[in-house]
C-alpha cells in the first residue's frame, strides 16, 4: 500500500512511502520508499528515505530528470 508522498528537491520529484497496514494499530508500517520523477514515472527499485533523497540530489546535480 502506498502512504504519504513527500515532494523533494526543486524539480518535482516525490518520495512515496510503501508498506502494509498494521492490523493492531491501523497505521502504515513503512517497508521502503519509492521515487517518482517529475513526469510521473516511477524510478525502478526501492530505497531507504536517505537513499531516495541522495538519488534525487544526484539527478538534480546532473541536470537530468530521471
Amino acid at each position: 500500500m502506498i502512504g504519504n508522498g513527500y515532494p523533494y528537491g526543486s524539480s518535482g520529484y516525490v518520495i512515496l512511502e510503501e508498506g502494509d497496514i498494521n492490523p493492531a494499530t491501523l497505521q502504515l508500517d513503512v517497508r521502503h520508499y519509492l521515487v517518482v520523477k517529475p513526469d510521473g514515472e516511477q524510478v525502478s527499485g526501492c530505497f531507504s528515505f536517505a537513499d531516495a533523497q541522495r538519488f534525487i540530489h544526484e539527478q538534480e546535480s546532473k541536470g537530468q530528470e530521471k
